[in-house]
């Protein structure tokens, strides 16, 4: 009961409610859908270079993309793509690292255009609902001729209550809109940033490999060296 109404009758007298209603059960299915993608998704960028450098270094490429297949998200997504591409120039590797960025990028901000649009619209269409119960107001002063609370109050009572129902639906949702835009921006830069220092570890690792190469032949019974950082043969083709 709202004002003396039931809610049924109140959706049932006003279009702009209806719409309204509308608007809030996609929002929130909009903000629930992108609250669990960046649960699911998300990722702590510098424990998981430190982690994911430590295993390349001390155990090999192969343990580096078995531990970065263990967990599906973004950031592991990033250290495969690096590891299967190791063998392209620093600067092509570099290339394959953006674009793979920008495609989870549109991963990351998918669905928030429509977020931002729906926390407008309820704004909107709320003053809408204030306009039209204004018109209805004017109207049964102008068929009754007389101007009591009588006449206007229902149509005073429909401004008001769809101004307010709008903005009790924008006003989350552009709050939601900006913390998942901030995220999403934020999780790019980090992506960024570690894809910097992936290139930079594989180019000394390659340098590290290439020296072993003219290292001495290990002694009869010693233990085996971790893998080598190896280069695939000459003109093998990336991997996406």
């Amino acid at each position: 009961m709202i004002l003396g109404q039931p809610l049924i009758e109140i959706f049932k007298g006003s279009i702009v409610m209806v719409i309204l209603l509308v608007c809030s059960v996609v929002a929130l299915a909009l903000i629930i859908e992108r609250f669990i993608y960046f649960r699911k998704y998300g990722f702590n960028a510098r424990k998981g270079f430190i982690q994911f450098g430590q295993t390349l270094r001390n155990q090999g490429v192969s343990a580096a993309l078995n531990y970065a297949a263990q967990k599906k998200d973004t950031l592991n997504g990033l250290f495969t793509v690096a590891l299967n591409n190791r063998h392209l120039e620093s600067d092509n590797l570099f290339e394959i690292l953006s674009s793979f960025i920008i495609e989870e990028k549109v991963k990351f901000d998918r669905y928030l255009g429509g977020m931002g649009t729906l926390a407008n619209a309820a704004t909107l269409l709320g003053l809408l609902g204030t306009v039209m119960g204004l018109i209805k107001s004017f109207h049964n002063i102008a068929i009754t001729g007389s101007g009591g609370p009588a006449v206007i109050s229902g149509g005073i009572a429909e401004a008001l209550m769809t101004t307010a129902f709008g903005l009790f639906i924008g006003i989350p949702t552009l709050f939601f809109y900006n913390y998942f835009t901030k995220k999403s921006s934020e999780m790019a830069m980090a992506l960024d940033g570690v894809s910097d220092r992936v290139v930079v570890m594989f180019d000394r690792l390659k340098k590290k490999s290439a020296g072993s190469k003219d290292a001495p032949a290990p002694t009869p019974g010693a233990k085996p060296a971790p893998q080598q950082f190896n280069t695939p043969e000459a003109g093998a083709e990336w991997k996406f």
